[in-house]
């Protein structure tokens, strides 16, 4: 898998503008290929705002053009995510902090808004434990890991995430936010 580094301030606020990181979610999330209408449809705002921010992201190389259409003499454009890994630098001293704090915010409150959906419907629905498998979940906790473990752990989380970010017969999309830290090295405030 390619990685892309956004290693200036510009190409970090590029990236993280949020109109584009709808547009990123919503066509990973579709699973296929999308037009700028369509897109534009779900996000309440007009066709060529999203055809200004796709082109953003494709010079950023996160998403290409898949092929065209003939469309009632109309050619219509779709658009679908690369298979890249994006790196941020978000804990790299050097950006822009206030958009990087917003960018992990948005980030994990879209997740969690998912989540909370999920809780809903399982209410809503009356559903049990065993019906909730697979269907989403949260866990928190500490574990102890030395560095080695804890590289370990997130070379092998990263593996099998790269493994399955394809559309695929039978697959369907899950969101998801990974967070960890080394409590021992930062101060956590107990109130």
């Amino acid at each position: 898998m390619e990685i892309i580094n956004l290693d200036t301030r510009e190409k970090q606020n590029a990236f993280m503008n949020p109109a584009r990181q709808d547009i990123l979610r919503l066509l990973q999330l579709a699973g296929r290929p999308m037009t700028p209408k369509e897109l534009s449809d779900k996000m309440g705002i007009s066709a060529s705002s999203v055809t200004f921010h796709i082109k953003k992201l494709v010079e950023l190389g996160v998403v290409a053009l898949d092929h065209t259409e003939q469309i009632r003499g109309i050619t219509a454009r779709y658009y679908r995510p690369l298979n890249v890994s994006v790196r941020l630098g978000l804990l790299a001293p050097g950006g822009d902090g206030a958009a990087q704090d917003m960018f992990l915010h948005r980030t994990v409150e879209q997740v969690l808004a998912g989540v909370q959906g999920l809780k809903r419907l399982a209410e809503e629905k009356a559903l049990g434990e065993e019906d909730m498998m697979g269907l989403g979940d949260m866990h928190s906790g500490v574990v102890y890991l030395t560095r080695e473990e804890a590289v370990e752990l997130q070379r092998r989380m990263m593996e099998f995430l790269h493994e399955k970010e394809a559309p695929r017969p039978g697959a369907q999309a899950y969101e998801y936010v990974l967070m960890a830290y080394n409590a021992a090295e930062v101060p956590v405030d107990a109130g």
